[in-house]
């Protein structure tokens, strides 16, 4: 195992020299801090991550959560870990101090999560569920919900859940069947449903556990415009705030899962007898609206997850190569001569450049969005704050879809750098590969990401989040353009982003056209050549970064000529297929739209003796 989780000099350039951390401290809700807080606070992720959720991490997966008939009981680790978030405040770390909260950028505290779930995702679950259902809470809650959950959940002495899935409706939450009647002369409604894979559905970590829970109140409207969302508590509270009777929410069991074990993913049961109350939480029927909030953010916090594990795996892996004896270079015939450390192997240094690149360039753009929601609280206009929005927005399910699906090769290819010992489980690769496996699926698929993307996100206004993502990457173009250095990586970003301008335009016209089928069957193949472009625009921006720095003699040379030859890396040899893929989709290629069902498999003939 390797005793390095994270590149901390990286993710300082991202934080200070990149997005300029610093710069919030003109403002007036961050004006209490200062570098050294910022660092500080850093500092004191980084040990608990290495001292609380990396020791924890394979015993999660040796001593799995599990159900007992009554109730969950998670790793013993896992108290020691709540009881430290607490204790730092971490649960409320970027909000409002009369939240409880810290007032910390977003970004400072989205690099702190990147290093807990670099040491343990799964025991990061429990803890970022708590803080979700507060947000939700704080946004759309009545003053009183506000005064009975909120400022429990953002202290960490309950926890929280996000209660969407269904068994019979999966993604397809209009389908859902979780009602919500209402109680003449009562403040609640009765819900009555059931709801599956709901991560930290249920444990032993706190005395209460808060709900929010998608339903359709009686006689709502179908499908999405009839959902609603509920405050619905696993115990029910007194008027003085203590526990009070249990609120008829009744554990199924836990999933047996491929992964994260340690994780309680429960299938809850809603009103068995009649007696499960929720409070509704904003408006009636606004439900979808309201939870998007909190699921475009864990939609990023996905993408976080999955590239910190990635992290993990390739620090392990380029230990293990720097110290792995076996063979000898390929013009070395005498077998008597001493055997080299794996890393002098080409295709072994091939794997770990493919590596950092992936991390590095989703890790950018994961801090990016931590710097646009920054920037979204202080903006100082209307037109910052829709860019910002257009922004996120555009780039969430690059985040969540492109961030989980190369993390994941990502450690594919940490184990190749094993050999078979990355098989076996003394090493911690194949467990972390099992982890991260669910990370394309939960929080909507990956090709529900896509569909997203290209079905709602770039057709938004006649293409108006797409415009500002573009301007964006065209000031990048701009200032690289200025610097002798970067010449050939830019050329190479500026015609991807042409590429993708142009089968944008071909892809809208099938659209314009009616023929909506044939459009979103090229959505999975659009994002992954649109956020190949997002990926390499974020390293060229890191290369003018840092050949400023050098021009400048600012030291650390070693530093940042890795940078540049890493996103020269990106650009030169990953960024090209952005045009095969752009040429396969204005080709017309429609195989899989028009392969006829019978053809997938023949029903096989009965066999007689």
């Amino acid at each position: 195992m390797s005793d390095k989780l994270i590149d901390r000099r990286d993710l300082h350039f991202l934080l200070f020299e990149m997005f300029e951390v610093e710069r919030l401290l003109e403002h007036e809700y961050y004006e209490d801090h200062s570098t050294t807080t910022f660092k500080l606070a850093l500092d004191t992720a980084y040990q608990l991550a290495q001292e609380l959720f990396w020791p924890s991490f394979s015993e999660f997966d040796k001593n799995p959560a599990y159900f007992d008939g009554e109730k969950t009981i998670v790793p013993e680790s896992m108290h020691k870990i709540w009881a430290a978030f607490k204790e730092g405040g971490w649960f409320a770390a970027s909000f409002a101090y009369e939240h409880g909260g810290q007032q910390f950028p977003g970004m400072v505290h989205l690099a702190a999560l990147y290093m807990f779930n670099a040491g343990n995702t799964a025991a990061s679950m429990y803890l970022g569920q708590a803080t979700g259902a507060a947000q939700l809470i704080e946004g759309f809650g009545s003053e009183s919900l506000k005064k009975v959950y909120m400022h429990k959940l953002f202290a960490g002495d309950w926890a929280g859940t996000m209660a969407l899935t269904e068994p019979q409706a999966g993604t397809s939450l209009g389908d859902i069947t979780t009602s919500a009647t209402p109680v003449e002369g009562e403040d609640y409604y009765i819900i009555r449903g059931t709801k599956r894979f709901i991560s930290s559905g249920d444990h032993d970590l706190t005395e209460n556990i808060i709900h929010p829970t998608l339903a359709k109140i009686d006689g709502a409207p179908p499908g999405v415009k009839g959902i609603s969302l509920f405050i619905v508590p696993k115990y029910r509270v007194n008027d003085d705030g203590s526990i009070g009777a249990p609120n008829d929410v009744i554990t199924a069991g836990i999933e047996r899962k491929l992964g994260l074990k340690g994780q309680a993913t429960a299938e809850l049961k809603f009103g068995e007898n009649d007696e499960c109350r929720g409070w509704l939480l904003g408006e009636p029927h606004c439900g979808l609206k309201y939870m998007f909030q909190l699921m475009n953010s864990a939609r990023v916090h996905t993408g976080l997850q999955a590239i910190a594990q990635a992290s993990t795996a390739y620090q392990c892996a380029l230990q293990y190569a720097k110290e792995r004896v076996q063979g000898r270079e390929v013009t070395e015939h005498d077998p008597a001569t001493p055997q080299i450390p794996i890393i002098n192997h080409p295709e072994v240094r091939r794997m770990l450049l493919r590596q950092k690149a992936f991390i590095e360039g989703v890790v950018s753009l994961l801090i990016y969005c931590g710097a646009l929601s920054d920037r979204l609280r202080v903006a100082g206009s209307k037109e910052e704050e829709d860019t910002c929005r257009a922004l996120l927005e555009i780039l969430t399910p690059v985040c969540k879809a492109y961030g989980s699906d190369v993390a994941y090769e990502s450690i594919m290819l940490a184990l190749q750098c094993y050999g078979g010992a990355g098989y076996i489980e003394e090493y911690p690769i194949a467990q972390i590969l099992r982890d991260n496996r669910v990370f394309p699926i939960y929080e909507g698929t990956n090709e529900i990401q896509a569909m997203d993307l290209l079905g709602r996100k770039v057709a938004v206004d006649q293409g108006a989040y797409l415009r500002a993502l573009m301007g964006e990457i065209a000031k990048t173009l701009a200032e690289a353009g200025t610097m002798d250095a970067l010449g050939g990586q830019t050329g190479k970003v500026q015609e991807a982003m042409e590429a993708i301008t142009e089968v944008t335009m071909h892809l809208a016209a099938i659209g314009l056209s009616g023929d909506h089928k044939t459009y979103i069957s090229h959505a999975t193949p659009y994002l992954r050549a649109f956020s190949q472009l997002v990926i390499a625009w974020q390293f060229l921006w890191q290369s003018v970064v840092a050949q400023r720095a050098l021009d400048s003699d600012a030291g650390d040379a070693t530093f940042y000529e890795g940078k540049i030859a890493t996103a020269k890396y990106y650009i030169d040899a990953i960024l090209p297929s952005t045009h095969t893929i752009c040429h396969l989709i204005k080709s017309g290629e429609d195989s899989a739209l028009n392969f006829k069902e019978e053809w997938f498999g023949a029903t096989h003939p009965s066999v007689t003796a």
